[in-house]
């Protein structure tokens, strides 16, 4: 049964639309959880490896100038970078909260960010040449965030929808220099 409250397997783009709102609460507002899944036609290791790597992400996604490791390798929980988009030059600085090599990474917002979120991106093997990837991004809402709740979220699952399209093609792109 599908709940909303962690990746279910099978679907392609695939959004708890209908639990995408609940009215769980946080410490000080509401919370927002967008989950989206893909089928990537890519090893799971190669998937992984570019999406643990979030100097990566202005490659992929949309409205994300750059972002910069703050903090020394080895990347694990703990290590911390910024993220400069494109609107106004907005930096928010994250923190990864959990990494489990090959399978998931956790980070969480720590200053800058007009909705703290904590974001967890996932792949899953589907054998030696594919992979689901996924993602959840819980937002805490307050103050006239609460009230555009479901606006927000159904912004923010489309923009991630197209992300993960993005995604998707980058890292089936056939790319002879391996990279």
């Amino acid at each position: 049964m599908v709940d909303g409250t962690g990746p279910e397997q099978g679907f392609l783009y695939y959004v708890h639309s209908w639990n995408l709102f609940g009215s769980m609460r946080c410490s000080e507002g509401v919370a927002m959880r967008v989950f989206v899944t893909t089928d990537v036609n890519a090893p799971g290791e190669k998937a992984f490896a570019y999406l643990a790597d979030v100097a990566n992400n202005p490659e992929w996604q949309s409205g994300v100038k750059s972002t910069v490791w703050t903090s020394d390798p080895p990347r694990e929980a703990g290590s911390t970078y910024d993220q400069t988009m494109d609107y106004r030059n907005q930096v928010t600085s994250y923190r990864v909260t959990s990494l489990e090599p090959g399978r998931s990474i956790t980070v969480e917002s720590t200053a800058g960010a007009k909705i703290p979120t904590t974001v967890t991106r996932s792949v899953e093997s589907l054998g030696a040449t594919s992979c689901r990837v996924s993602v959840e991004i819980v937002g805490e809402l307050s103050g006239w965030r609460r009230v555009a709740q479901r606006n927000l979220g159904k912004m923010i699952r489309r923009s991630t929808e197209v992300d993960y399209t993005v995604l998707k093609r980058k890292l089936e792109r056939v790319d002879p220099g391996g990279d």
